[in-house]
């Protein structure tokens, strides 16, 4: 669904009002709210925002985040770090391509995946600061 921003003094808090009536910020409680969540994010990630779309972005990202914590975090599971890569993948529904944007580079994650290199300091950092985890997931 495309996002309809009117354009005057105003936009940002109309771009802003549009998202909050087609999902408000508030705690997610459920799969499907969360994977309504997870669309929006994907709709908005890379893309230029005003800064009132990129606020409720940023707060969209830590209601998700918190919900895939609380109700998606395997606990006490030993994961390599490639199965890591993958299971944040898959929570997220995020494909490789949009891996690669998230780290700066699509072949890196390719590579990774394959098993074919590691991840770099600047990598991991970006991942950390996406997703909340602990650098040590993928050392």
């Amino acid at each position: 669904m495309a996002i309809k921003v009117k354009r005057n003094k105003h936009s940002g808090l109309d771009a802003y009002m549009n998202l909050i009536h087609r999902l408000p910020l508030k705690p997610i409680r459920d799969d499907a709210q969360h994977e309504q969540a997870v669309e929006i994010i994907g709709e908005l990630m890379g893309r230029t925002l005003d800064s009132g779309a990129s606020d409720y972005l940023d707060t969209l990202i830590l209601l998700a985040n918190k919900y895939e914590d609380d109700n998606h975090t395997p606990i006490g599971v030993d994961l390599s770090p490639r199965e890591a890569l993958r299971a944040i993948m898959s929570a997220n529904s995020i494909t490789q391509a949009q891996m690669g944007k998230i780290i700066g580079s699509e072949s890196a994650v390719s590579m990774f995946l394959k098993g074919d290199r590691g991840l770099s300091k600047s990598h991991i950092k970006a991942l950390v600061e996406r997703f909340r985890v602990d650098a040590a997931l993928f050392l």
